[in-house]
C-alpha cells in the first residue's frame, strides 16, 4: 500500500508540478518555437501556395516539434519513415479534396488504422491534423509563419500539447496539400514508435514453435473514451506488485491490505487478461513478437474484477487478500524464463493498459525534487525531470542509471527516446552495470528494437 510519509512535501510537489505544466501554455511554447527556428533563412522563404516547396515545410514543422520536445524532455529529434508519409500524404489530399479538417477518410481506408494497415504498419500510432490559412493577404508569409499557425492549433490545450510532444513517440510521417482555391493548407501528421512497425516472423514462429496466442484472442487496441479513467491512475501500477505464480504454476494476487487490495482493483476496469511471455521470445537471433496485436505471448481468458475479488481465500475477518487468479498454460514449460504482464480491459475486451512488473528499485539519487517524486512512485514525473540532464555530458553515473530505470517502468517510456538514448550512454559508461540490470527488468522494454540491439551487440 502507498503511503505518504511527509504529506506537506508531497502536495508541494503537486503544486509545483501543476504550475509548471500550467505555464507551458500557449504562449510558451510559441517562445520556444521561436528561439529555436526563427534565425533559419530557409523557413524565412515567401510561401507562395501556387508555387511552394513540401520538403521545406515538412522540415520546417517537424524541426519545430523536435525542438520542443528536446526543450522540455530532451528527446532525440523524431526518425522519419517514407512508407508513414505515404499514409500521412493520403490523408492530407482527402482533406484537401473536402476542404474539411478530419482524421477520417472513405471506405475501406476511413481510419487511421486501416490507412497504417495498407502501409504495412500496426495500429499502434496515431494521427494528428490541422489547417491554417494559404496566405496572409499583403502581408509577408514565410514557411516558418505558416507551421506556427499550423502547430497553435495543436498545442493550444493543456492536453493537447502533452500528445503531440510525448517522448513515447520516436518515429514520425508527414502529409501536406492545398486545397484547389489556395484558401488553407492541410497537414496530417502521424507518430508512433517501435510497436508501429511489424517484426514479427511467422516462419521463424513455426521453426521454434513457441506457442503464441492466434489472432486478436477476442481483444481490441486501446480507445481513448472508454480508458481515460484507467489510464491516467498511477495507483494502478501496484497492481501488478501483487502477482506472484509458484513452482507448480499457479497464478496468484496477494496483499497484506484486503481493503486497499479491493479499492485498487474495482479501479482497473472490467476484467483483466494474463499475457505469458517466454523471454525465449525477445532472442537476440529472431525475435518473435507480433506488435500487430495488443499482447505479446499466450493471454488468459479474460478475468472479471468481480471473480478475483469472490476468489480471496482469506477468511473473513483477516485484512489479508490472497485469490487465485489463473495457471500458466500447459504449452508454456515451467522450467522456462517467462514474465506475466496484466493487461486492464474495459468496455468491450478493450485493452486500456498493460502492467509490467517494476523495474524501479533501490534508486539513490542527490537531486531532491526527483527523490521526493521517487519516493512517493510518480516515477514518469521524476522522469521528466531528470531526462533534460541527458544533454549534459557531465551528467553522473547515478542520474544516467536512475534515468535508465525510471524511462523502464511502462511502455510510454520504455518506448521513449528517452529510454533509448539513456541506454546507449549507460552502454558506454559502464556495459557491466547495463547488461546486470537489462536481464532483470522485465523483457516487454525489448518491444524497443533499439534497446535489443544495443543488448544484443552490448552483453550477448
Amino acid at each position: 500500500m502507498l503511503k505518504f510519509r511527509y504529506p506537506l512535501l508531497f502536495l508541494f510537489i503537486l503544486l509545483f508540478f501543476n504550475c509548471l505544466c500550467f505555464s507551458q501554455s500557449n504562449a510558451s511554447y510559441l517562445d520556444l518555437i521561436v528561439k529555436n527556428n526563427s534565425e533559419n533563412k530557409t523557413f524565412q522563404r515567401n510561401f507562395n501556395p501556387l508555387k511552394y516547396d513540401p520538403a521545406i515545410l515538412k522540415e520546417c514543422f517537424i524541426e519545430m516539434i523536435n525542438g520542443l520536445r528536446k526543450e522540455l524532455y530532451g528527446c532525440t529529434p523524431l526518425v522519419n519513415f517514407p512508407m508513414l508519409d505515404s499514409a500521412a500524404i493520403m490523408q492530407a489530399e482527402f482533406q484537401a479534396e473536402k476542404d474539411k479538417l478530419t482524421v477520417e477518410n472513405i471506405a475501406p481506408f476511413k481510419y487511421t488504422a486501416q490507412r497504417l494497415k495498407k502501409f504495412g504498419f500496426t495500429p499502434q500510432a496515431d494521427e494528428f491534423v490541422s489547417k491554417a490559412k494559404a496566405h496572409q493577404g499583403d502581408k509577408d508569409y514565410s514557411y516558418y509563419d505558416l507551421c506556427l499557425e499550423l502547430l497553435k492549433p495543436l498545442l493550444k490545450s493543456s492536453s493537447g500539447a502533452p500528445a503531440i510532444l510525448s517522448p513515447q513517440y520516436t518515429i514520425y510521417g508527414f502529409g501536406c496539400d492545398i486545397d484547389r482555391n489556395m484558401r488553407s493548407v492541410y497537414i496530417s501528421l502521424i507518430l508512433g514508435n517501435d510497436l508501429t512497425i511489424q517484426v514479427f516472423n511467422s516462419a521463424a514462429s513455426k521453426q521454434k514453435d513457441l506457442p503464441i496466442s492466434k489472432g486478436m484472442a477476442g481483444l481490441r487496441f486501446y480507445d481513448e473514451a472508454i480508458c481515460k479513467k484507467s489510464t491516467t491512475d498511477p495507483t494502478l501500477e501496484q497492481i501488478h506488485d501483487m502477482l506472484y505464480w509458484d513452482e507448480n504454476g499457479n497464478v496468484f494476487l496477494q496483499s497484506n491490505d484486503a481493503k486497499w487490495a479491493r479499492r485498487l482493483l474495482t479501479k482497473a476496469g472490467n476484467a483483466i487478461v494474463l499475457d505469458f511471455i517466454q523471454k525465449e521470445q525477445y532472442n537476440c537471433r529472431v525475435p518473435q513478437v507480433d506488435n500487430s496485436k495488443p499482447f505479446r505471448g499466450i493471454v488468459s481468458k479474460p478475468i472479471a474484477i468481480e471473480k478475483i475479488l469472490a476468489a480471496n481465500d482469506s477468511t473473513a475477518k483477516s485484512n489479508y487478500f490472497h485469490a487465485k487468479i489463473g495457471s500458466i498454460p500447459q504449452q508454456i514449460e515451467l522450467t522456462k524464463a517467462i514474465d506475466i504482464n496484466i493487461l486492464l480491459l474495459s468496455g468491450k475486451k478493450v485493452v486500456c493498459r498493460t502492467l509490467i512488473k517494476k523495474n524501479v528499485k533501490n534508486i539513490k539519487i542527490s537531486d531532491a525534487i526527483a527523490d521526493s517524486l521517487i519516493q512517493v512512485q510518480d516515477y514518469e514525473e521524476a522522469l521528466y525531470h531528470l531526462s533534460p540532464l541527458l544533454s549534459d555530458s557531465t551528467i553522473t553515473e547515478s542520474t544516467l542509471f536512475a534515468i535508465v530505470q525510471l524511462a523502464a517502468h511502462k511502455p510510454k517510456t520504455y518506448l521513449s527516446s528517452i529510454f533509448t538514448q539513456s541506454v546507449q550512454m549507460a552502454a558506454l559508461r559502464n556495459p557491466q552495470r547495463l547488461c546486470k540490470l537489462l536481464d532483470e527488468f522485465s523483457v516487454s522494454v525489448f518491444d524497443n528494437t533499439e534497446v535489443r540491439k544495443i543488448y544484443c551487440n552490448t552483453c550477448k
